[in-house]
């Protein structure tokens, strides 16, 4: 066998070494987002801050909030995952915490684009134009352990609606879907 053979068996084995080193970090990495969020029992999701200058308005961020309780209370009815979900600011967000570990949602909206009327008909005339006139919703969610008051888990969730859904309010209420089905997975359900 001469000297390129044997680089070319170095270099298989190289690749085959690198395939199963990306394929065991990867899973590592994702096995280690489930049950991230097992000890607690109480969810309070604080109104997300809009920033100025934002196209959103100040009520996208209390919309947001109750969209994602309504989302997280709705998967809590099938997977039991809290024993209380509120959003701050009530009566209940203080009673939620008597004796319980809780976690604190916050966000901030980072995207709010409205289809326009242009777009919409754009849609009908553009072959495959099917995202022409598309909403969208973007956040940023940090959850944070209240007692700690650390950053436990952060993610971006970005939301689309098309067709006779393209509203903001429906891609916020898919957004509160997302962040519900993240706390299902890290809650090892």
């Amino acid at each position: 066998m001469g000297i390129g053979g044997k680089f070319m068996r170095a270099r298989d084995l190289f690749f085959i070494f690198l395939v199963f080193g990306l394929i065991f970090g990867t899973s590592n990495l994702v096995l280690s987002a489930e049950g991230l969020f097992k000890d607690y029992n109480a969810c309070i999701v604080q109104d997300l801050e809009v920033p100025s200058g934002s196209p959103a308005p100040e009520s996208a961020g209390t919309q947001m909030a109750e969209k994602a309780v309504y989302q997280i209370k709705r998967y809590n009815d099938k997977y039991k995952l809290f024993d209380t979900i509120v959003k701050e600011g009530g009566k209940a967000s203080k009673e939620s915490s008597s004796g319980k570990k809780v976690l604190i949602i916050k966000g901030e909206v980072k995207e709010y684009t409205v289809p326009t009327v242009g777009r919409r008909i754009g849609r009908s005339f553009v072959p495959f134009g099917e995202h022409t006139g598309t909403a969208y919703f973007a956040a940023h969610y940090k959850f944070f352990d209240k007692d700690s008051d650390k950053v436990i888990y952060e993610t971006d969730l970005r939301t689309s609606s098309t067709g006779a859904n393209d509203t903001v309010e429906y891609a916020m209420d898919r957004n509160g879907e997302a962040l519900a089905k993240i706390i299902t997975k890290s809650k090892g359900k």
